[in-house]
C-alpha cells in the first residue's frame, strides 16, 4: 500500500496531529502466489505500485479535539486561567483557553512504480482549522468574558518519499521508506480572537493552527506485512524529524508513530482491518516571538506527549462496483490513552476517507 500520512500532528501541533496527507492502498496483484492484502489506510509504505504504472490518490482527514489535559488529567478552563502562567511573562496568567478545534485536510498523492521493488510517492494538500476559544476578563481571575471563533486555512507542507521492498516471499514482506517534507505551508498565518480587555485582536495564529511547519523534516519508515489465506497482519514505524529550526526560530519535537494491525479479507475485493497506533512527540524547541498570545496554545512547552489510538477500517476494490481502476478505503478511530504536555487540547476522534485511481 502507498498511503501518505502527515498530519498530522502539527499531532498536537494540529497540522502534524491531525494528520498530513493521505493515500489509498495499492491492491493490485503481486508476483507471488498469494496476493498481498491492503494494509490499513493510516499506514504508509506497505507495498509498491506496479512497474511503470502511475496512480493518484485523493483523501480527506477529519479530526476533532476538545477540552484540555495536563498529563492524563482533564482540567477545566477555570483551572487553567488560575494556574497556568503566560509564556512571555510567568508572573501573569493566561487569559484565552481553546475549547475545541476541528481540522480537515484534503490531500492528493501520486505514486509511481520505478522498478519491481522500488517506488516513489509525492503528496500535497490543503488544510482548514477552526478553533473556538474562551476568553476571561481582566489581568487575572476566572470571570468569563466570552467565546470567539477563528479559522485558518492554507496549503500543507509538500511530501516526497521513496519506498524500497527488501524482502518478499509467499507469506512475508519487508519494506523501508525514506522521505522529506518541504516547507510549502505557511507558518505565519493570522487569526482574530476576543481579548481579555473586550476588544478583538488580529495576531499570529497559535503553533497548532498554522498550516505548515516552516521546516524540512526527515521521514524514515519501516513496514512488515504478513498473509496466510484471508488473514493478514503487520507492524510499521514512521518518524518525522525536523532537520533544523525554521526562520521564526523553532521546530516541532521529533514524532514517532508505531502501528500494529490485523486484517481479514472476506472476499478478494473486501478487506477489513483493526489497527492500534502508539505516538510520541517532544515539545516544540525554540519559540516564535510573534506567537505571543496569553493562551496555553502559544506556549511551545505545551505540545507533544504520548497517545495510543484504536482504528477500524475497510478497503474495497473498485472491481466490486464495476470500477476496475479504482480502490476505496475508509478508517476511523479514537484514542484510548493520552498523556500530554499540557494544558493541551486532546484528540477525541479522527476519520479518513480515500480513493485511489490507477492510470
Amino acid at each position: 500500500m502507498l498511503t501518505v500520512m502527515g498530519l498530522l500532528f502539527s499531532t498536537t501541533a494540529l497540522a502534524q496531529e491531525a494528520g498530513g496527507s493521505g493515500g489509498v492502498p495499492d491492491v493490485s496483484p503481486t508476483p507471488t502466489k498469494q496476493k498481498a492484502p491492503p494494509a490499513p489506510l493510516g499506514v504508509f509504505g506497505s507495498d509498491i505500485a506496479a512497474v511503470g504504472k502511475f496512480s493518484v490518490g485523493f483523501s480527506g482527514v477529519f479530526t476533532g479535539l476538545a477540552n484540555s489535559r495536563i498529563g492524563t488529567k482533564i482540567v477545566s478552563p477555570e483551572y487553567i486561567v488560575s494556574t497556568t502562567p503566560w509564556f512571555f511573562d510567568p508572573r501573569k496568567p493566561v487569559r484565552l483557553v481553546p475549547s475545541s478545534v476541528f481540522a480537515t485536510i484534503q490531500s492528493i498523492s501520486f505514486s509511481y512504480g520505478v522498478a519491481e521493488n522500488f517506488g516513489i510517492v509525492l503528496a500535497a494538500g490543503a488544510v482548514e482549522k477552526r478553533v473556538a476559544a474562551l476568553t476571561y476578563a481582566a489581568p487575572s481571575g476566572t470571570r468569563f468574558l466570552g467565546q470567539s471563533y477563528a479559522t485558518v486555512a492554507g496549503v500543507t507542507d509538500l511530501e516526497a518519499a521513496a519506498v524500497l521492498r527488501i524482502y518478499r516471499d509467499e507469506v512475508h514482506r519487508v519494506l523501508i521508506s525514506l522521505g522529506l517534507t518541504f516547507p510549502t505551508g505557511s507558518n505565519e498565518s493570522q487569526f482574530r480572537l476576543l481579548l481579555s480587555d473586550g476588544a478583538y485582536g488580529t495576531v499570529r495564529a497559535f503553533y497548532s493552527m498554522q498550516p505548515g511547519t516552516g521546516t524540512y523534516d526527515f521521514l524514515p519508515g519501516f513496514t512488515y506485512g504478513g498473509v496466510i489465506g484471508p488473514y493478514s497482519w503487520g507492524i510499521a514505524y514512521r518518524g518525522r524529524w525536523p532537520l533544523a529550526s525554521n526562520p521564526e526560530g523553532y521546530r516541532y519535537g521529533d514524532l514517532h508513530d508505531l502501528h500494529g494491525w490485523i486484517g481479514y479479507s472476506w472476499i478478494p475485493e473486501l478487506t477489513t482491518t483493526l489497527r492500534v497506533t502508539g505516538t510520541t512527540r517532544g515539545p516544540i524547541r525554540g519559540f516564535d516571538p510573534k506567537i505571543d498570545g496569553k493562551s496555553q496554545s502559544a506556549n511551545p512547552f505545551f505540545y507533544g506527549g504520548q497517545r495510543v489510538e484504536l482504528y477500524g477500517g475497510a478497503t474495497i476494490a473498485g472491481s466490486l462496483l464495476g470500477l476496475d481502476r479504482a480502490t476505496f478505503a475508509i478508517e476511523a478511530g479514537m484514542p484510548i490513552y493520552q498523556n500530554l504536555n499540557g494544558p493541551q487540547l486532546f484528540r477525541n476522534w479522527q476519520a479518513i476517507v480515500a480513493v485511489r485511481i490507477s492510470l
